[in-house]
């Protein structure tokens, strides 16, 4: 095995800008995913712009310094260095406001890196540094904010936000003063005996590139596009708008009958201002994994605001595959980290079985995993009907 490069600390830190990113639109922007160590998973989203105090780097990574005891490490291909020194906050207060179905809380945070942590009745925003911390008046009845308030440590402050509804979703960016624009989105209105009619929700038929292969050669490709249009006409038939982000998209153009990046499909997603967002997979196992102690159906979320309806398709997958139930659990998957809409991923069954190759390539069977999937998404909305501010 080789050795990992060694660690290069600089005689001084040096600053540096973020100037874009290779995540599939996190915050609803470009960003790039720090971790807190070279080989760890993403734990911060930066965006473009932060400015950032950087002190080593190791191979194509750099250490950047959020604090005295905290570090985090970025992809050198996503930071300039010999960026101006980092603005200070600009004087001001933080100030909501609320326009159709977004709440905006607008930060003048001087382009400080920040975390913000998502949930169903609120949401928290770390700054690593000071951003002023007072708060303008605003009214507490309407929009989706209840309460805000600072906390405040000797490096960093967190703006907490309590929800009067739970979150739908949310982006963020800075503007040119450096101010972060977080912006809060409502939940669509839901009619309990109708949830799907209005709604626009895009589905992923996962693959390719990529991909499990089944006993006889059905690729998941095939098998995920194939329940993708069952899905899709199911959608319909209830009074969603569904898109498919390859082949079958509504307008010329849309999708492409090729291989879609993985940033490609979120931004699809994104700019269509989807509700839902749903990508259907079937499994495969890596070497080393016993299929047979292991196999089941599972969904999987990353974002707190999406839980629920990870929970609620998984309920009815399980219960349409009558496979073992593994659980709705977090990952982190480039469908479903994108927070401007609930996001899940599903895996239905697993390929390299020959009984679930074969039930995958019939349309009967294909129509009762759409099904499934129907009822989960209805059963997510009807426990949000009612929840627009």
């Amino acid at each position: 095995r080789p050795r990992p490069p060694a660690f290069r600390a600089f005689r001084r830190a040096v600053m540096g800008v973020v100037t874009g990113g290779a995540d599939s639109l996190a915050t609803g922007s470009d960003a790039v995913g720090a971790s807190p160590t070279p080989e760890a998973d993403r734990q911060w989203f930066l965006l473009r712009g932060a400015r950032l105090r950087i002190d080593g780097r190791r191979g194509g990574r750099r250490r950047i310094r959020l604090g005295p005891r905290r570090t985090a490490w970025v992809d050198t291909a996503h930071v300039r260095l010999g960026a101006p020194p980092a603005a200070p906050p600009a004087a001001g207060a933080t100030r909501v406001q609320t326009a159709g179905r977004t709440t905006e809380v607008r930060v003048p945070a001087g382009f400080l890196p920040f975390q913000i942590v998502p949930a169903d009745s609120g949401l928290h925003v770390t700054f690593y540094g000071r951003p002023p911390t007072t708060v303008a008046p605003f009214d507490t009845g309407r929009g989706l904010v209840r309460a805000l308030r600072w906390q405040v440590a000797a490096d960093s402050a967190v703006l907490r936000l309590a929800l009067r509804v739970p979150l739908w979703g949310y982006a963020c960016a800075y503007d040119a003063a450096g101010r972060l624009a977080l912006r809060l989105r409502h939940a669509p209105p839901i009619r309990p005996e109708r949830p799907l009619e209005g709604l626009r929700i895009v589905i992923d038929a996962g693959h390719p590139p990529e991909g499990a292969t089944g006993p006889t050669g059905l690729t998941e490709a095939e098998a995920n596009l194939g329940l993708a249009y069952h899905l899709v006409d199911a959608l319909r038939r209830r009074g969603a708008t569904a898109l498919l982000t390859r082949r079958g998209a509504e307008a010329p153009g849309d999708s492409a009958d090729t291989a879609a990046d993985l940033r490609a499909r979120v931004a699809f997603a994104v700019a269509r201002d989807a509700d839902l967002l749903i990508s259907v997979h079937n499994n495969a196992f890596p070497d080393g994994v016993n299929p047979f102690r292991n196999q089941g159906t599972e969904t999987y979320y990353y974002h707190a605001h999406s839980a629920a309806l990870a929970g609620a398709l998984q309920q009815a997958l399980a219960g349409a595959t009558g496979q073992p139930d593994l659980g709705a659990r977090p990952r982190s998957l480039a469908l479903v980290r994108p927070t401007w809409m609930p996001s899940a991923l599903t895996e239905s069954l697993f390929m390299m079985f020959p009984a679930h190759e074969a039930a995958l390539r019939r349309p009967d069977f294909r129509e009762r995993l759409a099904q499934a999937h129907v009822r989960g998404i209805e059963a997510f909305l009807r426990s949000r009907a009612g929840s627009a501010p």
